[in-house]
Protein backbone atom coordinates (compact mmCIF):
# COMPACT_ATOMS: atom_id res chain seq x y z
CA UNK A 1 0.00 0.00 0.00
CA UNK A 2 1.15 3.23 -0.93
CA UNK A 3 2.36 5.53 2.06
CA UNK A 4 1.49 9.26 2.49
CA UNK A 5 4.92 10.38 1.88
CA UNK A 6 4.84 8.64 -1.43
CA UNK A 7 1.65 9.55 -2.88
CA UNK A 8 1.52 12.29 -5.67
CA UNK A 9 1.02 15.70 -4.43
CA UNK A 10 -2.42 16.96 -5.96
CA UNK A 11 -2.61 20.54 -4.86
CA UNK A 12 -0.57 22.34 -7.35
CA UNK A 13 -1.64 20.86 -10.24
CA UNK A 14 -5.31 21.56 -8.99
CA UNK A 15 -4.50 24.89 -8.34
CA UNK A 16 -2.82 25.61 -11.83
CA UNK A 17 -5.76 23.92 -13.56
CA UNK A 18 -8.35 25.99 -11.95
CA UNK A 19 -6.31 29.21 -12.59
CA UNK A 20 -6.25 27.96 -16.31
CA UNK A 21 -9.62 27.06 -16.72
CA UNK A 22 -10.90 30.51 -14.58
CA UNK A 23 -8.36 33.14 -16.96
CA UNK A 24 -9.98 30.98 -19.87
CA UNK A 25 -12.96 32.09 -18.97
CA UNK A 26 -12.30 35.41 -18.14
CA UNK A 27 -10.96 35.87 -21.66
CA UNK A 28 -13.47 34.44 -23.92
CA UNK A 29 -16.52 35.97 -21.81
CA UNK A 30 -14.07 39.57 -22.82
CA UNK A 31 -13.82 38.27 -26.36
CA UNK A 32 -17.32 37.70 -26.93
CA UNK A 33 -18.02 41.08 -25.32
CA UNK A 34 -15.80 43.03 -27.72
CA UNK A 35 -17.35 41.54 -30.65
CA UNK A 36 -20.47 41.77 -29.57
CA UNK A 37 -20.44 45.61 -29.26
CA UNK A 38 -19.20 46.09 -32.61
CA UNK A 39 -22.00 47.58 -34.50
CA UNK A 40 -23.02 46.39 -38.16
CA UNK A 41 -22.59 49.73 -39.01
CA UNK A 42 -21.31 53.27 -38.33
CA UNK A 43 -24.07 56.20 -36.46
CA UNK A 44 -25.97 57.83 -38.68
CA UNK A 45 -25.51 61.75 -38.81
CA UNK A 46 -28.41 64.25 -38.47
CA UNK A 47 -29.75 65.37 -41.49
CA UNK A 48 -29.38 69.15 -40.80
CA UNK A 49 -25.83 68.75 -40.45
CA UNK A 50 -25.61 66.89 -43.49
CA UNK A 51 -27.56 69.66 -45.32
CA UNK A 52 -25.42 72.39 -43.50
CA UNK A 53 -22.10 70.88 -44.93
CA UNK A 54 -23.49 69.60 -48.60
CA UNK A 55 -24.30 73.85 -48.61
CA UNK A 56 -21.26 74.90 -47.15
CA UNK A 57 -22.83 76.67 -44.00
CA UNK A 58 -21.76 77.48 -40.57
CA UNK A 59 -22.69 74.90 -37.92
CA UNK A 60 -23.37 75.17 -34.48
CA UNK A 61 -21.66 73.18 -31.86
CA UNK A 62 -21.95 72.25 -28.24
CA UNK A 63 -18.80 71.72 -26.75
CA UNK A 64 -18.03 70.04 -23.17
CA UNK A 65 -15.29 68.40 -22.11
CA UNK A 66 -11.93 69.76 -23.27
CA UNK A 67 -13.25 71.60 -25.80
CA UNK A 68 -14.72 74.23 -22.61
CA UNK A 69 -11.24 76.07 -23.59
CA UNK A 70 -11.13 78.35 -26.59
CA UNK A 71 -7.17 77.70 -27.18
CA UNK A 72 -7.94 73.95 -26.60
CA UNK A 73 -10.11 73.68 -29.18
CA UNK A 74 -8.28 76.04 -31.88
CA UNK A 75 -5.67 73.85 -31.52
CA UNK A 76 -7.25 70.08 -31.12
CA UNK A 77 -7.00 69.13 -34.88
CA UNK A 78 -4.97 66.15 -35.75
CA UNK A 79 -4.09 66.87 -38.70
CA UNK A 80 -2.27 70.49 -37.80
CA UNK A 81 -4.44 73.13 -38.90
CA UNK A 82 -5.41 75.76 -36.67
CA UNK A 83 -9.63 75.93 -35.95
CA UNK A 84 -10.99 79.13 -36.74
CA UNK A 85 -14.31 79.46 -34.73
CA UNK A 86 -16.60 82.26 -35.25
CA UNK A 87 -17.99 82.70 -32.18
CA UNK A 88 -17.68 81.16 -28.22
CA UNK A 89 -19.98 81.87 -25.64
CA UNK A 90 -21.96 79.45 -23.01
CA UNK A 91 -25.07 78.29 -23.02
CA UNK A 92 -27.45 75.89 -21.23
CA UNK A 93 -28.98 72.34 -22.50
CA UNK A 94 -31.66 71.29 -21.18
CA UNK A 95 -33.07 67.97 -20.16
CA UNK A 96 -29.38 66.22 -20.77
CA UNK A 97 -26.27 65.50 -18.29
CA UNK A 98 -22.77 66.19 -18.60
CA UNK A 99 -21.65 61.55 -18.11
CA UNK A 100 -18.28 60.63 -17.76
CA UNK A 101 -19.31 56.89 -19.28
CA UNK A 102 -16.83 56.77 -22.02
CA UNK A 103 -14.34 54.29 -22.09
CA UNK A 104 -10.88 55.55 -21.13
CA UNK A 105 -7.21 54.83 -20.78
CA UNK A 106 -6.99 53.31 -17.04
CA UNK A 107 -5.91 53.50 -14.60
CA UNK A 108 -4.45 57.63 -15.82
CA UNK A 109 -8.26 58.44 -17.52
CA UNK A 110 -10.91 56.57 -16.38
CA UNK A 111 -13.56 57.64 -18.20
CA UNK A 112 -14.06 61.16 -20.64
CA UNK A 113 -17.21 62.99 -20.82
CA UNK A 114 -20.19 63.02 -23.26
CA UNK A 115 -23.73 64.06 -23.34
CA UNK A 116 -26.62 61.59 -22.04
CA UNK A 117 -30.07 62.46 -21.87
CA UNK A 118 -32.04 62.43 -18.71
CA UNK A 119 -35.20 60.83 -18.22
CA UNK A 120 -36.93 63.87 -17.84
CA UNK A 121 -36.03 64.63 -21.73
CA UNK A 122 -37.89 61.10 -22.94
CA UNK A 123 -41.41 62.35 -20.90
CA UNK A 124 -41.77 65.86 -23.05
CA UNK A 125 -44.24 65.96 -25.74
CA UNK A 126 -42.92 65.24 -28.95
CA UNK A 127 -39.42 64.52 -28.37
CA UNK A 128 -39.81 60.82 -28.17
CA UNK A 129 -40.28 60.69 -31.70
CA UNK A 130 -38.59 63.04 -33.24
CA UNK A 131 -35.51 61.10 -31.29
CA UNK A 132 -36.60 57.81 -31.47
CA UNK A 133 -34.53 57.33 -34.14
CA UNK A 134 -31.29 58.03 -32.58
CA UNK A 135 -31.26 58.43 -29.20
CA UNK A 136 -31.98 55.64 -27.42
CA UNK A 137 -32.67 55.02 -23.96
CA UNK A 138 -30.09 54.03 -21.26
CA UNK A 139 -30.39 53.40 -17.36
CA UNK A 140 -27.27 55.14 -16.88
CA UNK A 141 -26.85 57.69 -14.10
CA UNK A 142 -24.22 59.72 -12.65
CA UNK A 143 -21.83 59.34 -10.03
CA UNK A 144 -22.78 62.46 -8.48
CA UNK A 145 -25.55 64.31 -10.16
CA UNK A 146 -26.10 67.90 -10.92
CA UNK A 147 -28.91 69.64 -8.68
CA UNK A 148 -30.99 70.46 -12.31
CA UNK A 149 -32.16 68.83 -15.18
CA UNK A 150 -29.59 70.53 -17.56
CA UNK A 151 -25.96 70.51 -18.73
CA UNK A 152 -24.12 74.04 -19.38
CA UNK A 153 -21.02 74.42 -21.95
CA UNK A 154 -19.81 76.24 -24.83
CA UNK A 155 -21.78 77.16 -28.43
CA UNK A 156 -19.25 77.42 -30.87
CA UNK A 157 -19.99 78.64 -34.38
CA UNK A 158 -17.68 77.50 -36.75
CA UNK A 159 -16.95 76.78 -40.63
CA UNK A 160 -18.31 73.35 -42.43
CA UNK A 161 -14.58 72.72 -43.10
CA UNK A 162 -13.50 73.71 -39.16
CA UNK A 163 -16.53 71.42 -38.03
CA UNK A 164 -15.34 68.41 -39.80
CA UNK A 165 -12.04 68.80 -38.20
CA UNK A 166 -13.28 68.95 -34.72
CA UNK A 167 -15.60 65.65 -35.81
CA UNK A 168 -12.47 63.85 -36.99
CA UNK A 169 -10.03 64.91 -33.77
CA UNK A 170 -13.14 63.27 -31.48
CA UNK A 171 -12.52 60.46 -33.64
CA UNK A 172 -15.56 60.78 -36.37
CA UNK A 173 -15.37 59.14 -39.52
CA UNK A 174 -14.23 55.55 -37.79
CA UNK A 175 -17.19 54.10 -38.89
CA UNK A 176 -18.72 51.20 -36.30
CA UNK A 177 -15.69 51.75 -34.13
CA UNK A 178 -15.95 55.36 -33.69
CA UNK A 179 -16.74 56.29 -29.72
CA UNK A 180 -19.13 59.05 -30.51
CA UNK A 181 -22.43 59.65 -32.41
CA UNK A 182 -23.60 63.18 -33.73
CA UNK A 183 -26.84 64.12 -31.91
CA UNK A 184 -29.36 67.56 -32.22
CA UNK A 185 -29.63 69.79 -29.39
CA UNK A 186 -31.03 73.03 -28.59
CA UNK A 187 -28.56 75.62 -27.00
CA UNK A 188 -29.96 78.42 -25.08
CA UNK A 189 -27.10 81.28 -24.94
CA UNK A 190 -26.25 82.83 -20.81
CA UNK A 191 -26.82 86.31 -23.53
CA UNK A 192 -31.00 86.57 -23.18
CA UNK A 193 -31.15 89.26 -25.90
CA UNK A 194 -30.19 85.44 -28.35
CA UNK A 195 -32.20 83.05 -29.56
CA UNK A 196 -31.92 79.63 -28.94
CA UNK A 197 -29.86 77.68 -31.84
CA UNK A 198 -30.00 73.72 -32.69
CA UNK A 199 -26.67 72.52 -32.46
CA UNK A 200 -24.58 69.48 -32.93
CA UNK A 201 -23.21 67.48 -30.03
CA UNK A 202 -21.68 64.44 -29.02
CA UNK A 203 -23.05 61.62 -27.42
CA UNK A 204 -21.17 58.06 -26.50
CA UNK A 205 -22.10 54.96 -28.96
CA UNK A 206 -23.17 51.25 -27.61
CA UNK A 207 -18.83 50.72 -28.87
CA UNK A 208 -17.32 53.76 -26.90
CA UNK A 209 -19.69 53.57 -23.80
CA UNK A 210 -18.59 51.72 -20.44
CA UNK A 211 -19.99 48.43 -19.49
CA UNK A 212 -22.10 49.74 -16.47
CA UNK A 213 -25.12 51.76 -15.59
CA UNK A 214 -23.56 54.17 -13.27
CA UNK A 215 -20.64 56.73 -14.78
CA UNK A 216 -17.28 56.16 -13.83
CA UNK A 217 -15.30 58.78 -12.12
CA UNK A 218 -12.55 60.83 -14.45
CA UNK A 219 -8.94 61.45 -13.89
CA UNK A 220 -7.92 64.63 -11.96
CA UNK A 221 -5.80 65.81 -15.20
CA UNK A 222 -9.22 65.71 -17.52
CA UNK A 223 -11.26 67.31 -14.89
CA UNK A 224 -8.87 69.89 -14.06
CA UNK A 225 -9.11 71.03 -18.10
CA UNK A 226 -13.05 71.28 -17.20
CA UNK A 227 -12.97 73.34 -14.19
CA UNK A 228 -10.08 75.51 -16.45
CA UNK A 229 -12.29 75.80 -18.90
CA UNK A 230 -15.39 76.68 -17.51
CA UNK A 231 -13.83 79.06 -15.52
CA UNK A 232 -12.67 80.72 -18.83
CA UNK A 233 -16.06 80.83 -20.34
CA UNK A 234 -18.01 81.70 -17.43
CA UNK A 235 -20.03 79.53 -16.75
CA UNK A 236 -22.35 79.34 -13.83
CA UNK A 237 -20.75 78.81 -10.41
CA UNK A 238 -23.27 76.31 -9.29
CA UNK A 239 -22.08 74.13 -11.96
CA UNK A 240 -18.47 75.28 -11.91
CA UNK A 241 -18.83 74.45 -7.76
CA UNK A 242 -20.76 70.63 -9.16
CA UNK A 243 -17.48 70.35 -11.29
CA UNK A 244 -14.71 71.26 -8.40
CA UNK A 245 -16.37 68.88 -5.72
CA UNK A 246 -16.78 65.88 -8.52
CA UNK A 247 -14.35 62.89 -6.99
CA UNK A 248 -11.36 62.43 -9.16
CA UNK A 249 -8.96 59.58 -9.98
CA UNK A 250 -5.47 60.47 -9.15
CA UNK A 251 -2.98 57.87 -9.49
CA UNK A 252 0.89 57.53 -8.60
CA UNK A 253 3.03 59.39 -10.58
CA UNK A 254 5.13 55.94 -11.20
CA UNK A 255 1.97 54.47 -12.34
CA UNK A 256 0.96 56.56 -14.67
CA UNK A 257 4.72 56.93 -16.16
CA UNK A 258 4.01 53.01 -16.92
CA UNK A 259 0.58 53.42 -18.09
CA UNK A 260 1.73 55.90 -20.74
CA UNK A 261 4.14 53.88 -22.06
CA UNK A 262 1.89 50.86 -21.94
CA UNK A 263 -0.32 52.75 -23.79
CA UNK A 264 2.29 53.55 -26.89
CA UNK A 265 2.78 49.68 -27.50
CA UNK A 266 -0.74 49.23 -26.96
CA UNK A 267 -1.45 51.76 -29.58
CA UNK A 268 0.75 50.25 -31.95
CA UNK A 269 -1.53 47.20 -31.62
CA UNK A 270 -4.82 49.02 -32.36
CA UNK A 271 -3.75 51.44 -35.35
CA UNK A 272 -0.86 50.15 -36.58
CA UNK A 273 -1.51 46.17 -36.73
CA UNK A 274 -5.23 46.62 -36.08
CA UNK A 275 -5.48 44.07 -32.83
CA UNK A 276 -7.88 45.32 -31.20
CA UNK A 277 -8.37 42.93 -28.61
CA UNK A 278 -5.67 42.63 -26.93
CA UNK A 279 -6.11 46.18 -25.79
CA UNK A 280 -9.51 45.89 -24.86
CA UNK A 281 -8.82 42.30 -22.69
CA UNK A 282 -5.81 44.16 -20.87
CA UNK A 283 -8.66 47.45 -20.43
CA UNK A 284 -10.90 45.47 -19.25
CA UNK A 285 -9.00 43.98 -16.51
CA UNK A 286 -7.95 47.67 -14.74
CA UNK A 287 -11.45 48.12 -14.97
CA UNK A 288 -11.18 45.19 -12.43
CA UNK A 289 -9.27 46.76 -9.99
CA UNK A 290 -9.71 49.70 -10.44
CA UNK A 291 -10.71 51.41 -7.34
CA UNK A 292 -12.85 54.16 -6.50
CA UNK A 293 -11.20 57.55 -5.39
CA UNK A 294 -12.98 57.41 -1.52
CA UNK A 295 -12.23 54.20 -0.65
CA UNK A 296 -9.46 54.07 2.26
CA UNK A 297 -5.93 54.27 1.14
CA UNK A 298 -4.75 50.63 1.50
CA UNK A 299 -7.66 49.43 -1.02
CA UNK A 300 -5.95 52.18 -3.48
CA UNK A 301 -2.78 51.05 -2.66
CA UNK A 302 -3.47 47.30 -3.78
CA UNK A 303 -5.47 48.70 -6.88
CA UNK A 304 -1.97 50.39 -7.87
CA UNK A 305 -0.48 46.74 -7.06
CA UNK A 306 -2.78 45.22 -9.32
CA UNK A 307 -2.93 47.23 -12.53
CA UNK A 308 1.22 47.95 -12.30
CA UNK A 309 1.17 43.88 -12.68
CA UNK A 310 -1.22 44.02 -15.62
CA UNK A 311 0.21 47.09 -17.10
CA UNK A 312 4.48 45.82 -16.69
CA UNK A 313 4.65 43.85 -19.83
CA UNK A 314 3.23 46.25 -22.27
CA UNK A 315 4.79 49.00 -20.53
CA UNK A 316 8.48 47.45 -20.90
CA UNK A 317 7.46 46.81 -24.74
CA UNK A 318 6.36 50.64 -25.06
CA UNK A 319 9.33 52.37 -23.25
CA UNK A 320 11.87 50.14 -25.51
CA UNK A 321 9.39 51.42 -28.21
CA UNK A 322 10.00 54.64 -27.10
CA UNK A 323 13.31 54.96 -26.48
CA UNK A 324 14.16 53.51 -29.96
CA UNK A 325 11.97 55.92 -31.43
CA UNK A 326 13.94 59.26 -29.40
CA UNK A 327 17.23 58.14 -30.00
CA UNK A 328 16.63 58.06 -33.54
CA UNK A 329 15.12 61.00 -33.35
CA UNK A 330 11.65 59.74 -35.22
CA UNK A 331 9.33 59.84 -32.02
CA UNK A 332 5.90 60.94 -35.04
CA UNK A 333 4.82 64.31 -33.97
CA UNK A 334 1.01 62.84 -33.06
CA UNK A 335 2.81 60.44 -30.88
CA UNK A 336 4.44 63.20 -29.11
CA UNK A 337 1.07 65.34 -28.47
CA UNK A 338 -0.49 62.33 -27.29
CA UNK A 339 2.69 61.94 -24.21
CA UNK A 340 2.41 65.55 -23.63
CA UNK A 341 -1.63 65.22 -23.27
CA UNK A 342 -1.06 62.81 -20.70
CA UNK A 343 1.75 64.45 -18.48
CA UNK A 344 0.49 67.67 -18.10
CA UNK A 345 -1.77 66.72 -15.64
CA UNK A 346 0.00 67.99 -12.95
CA UNK A 347 -0.22 71.21 -13.84
CA UNK A 348 -3.82 71.51 -14.18
CA UNK A 349 -5.82 72.92 -11.53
Amino acid sequence: MMNESSAPPLVAPVCITTAVVVAATYIIRVYRSSISKIPKEGPTRPKFLLDALAANEDIYYFGVGSNLSRTRLENRSISGKKIHPISFEPCVIYDFRLAFNMTGIPPIEPALGSIEPLPSFYEKDGNQERNSRQLWRTESKAFVAYETNECHGALIKLSAEDYELVYKSEGGGKGATQFYEEIEVICVPYDKSKDPVKAVAYRGTEFGRLDQIEDMWPSKRYMGILRSGAAELGLEDSYQKWLADHPVQEPSLFLKKVSINSCLFMGVLRFGLNMHFIPHLQTAMLYQVLVPPKDPAWKQYLGEVASFIILFPSSLLGFTFRTILEKTGKTPPMVKKFIEHLEEGDNVE
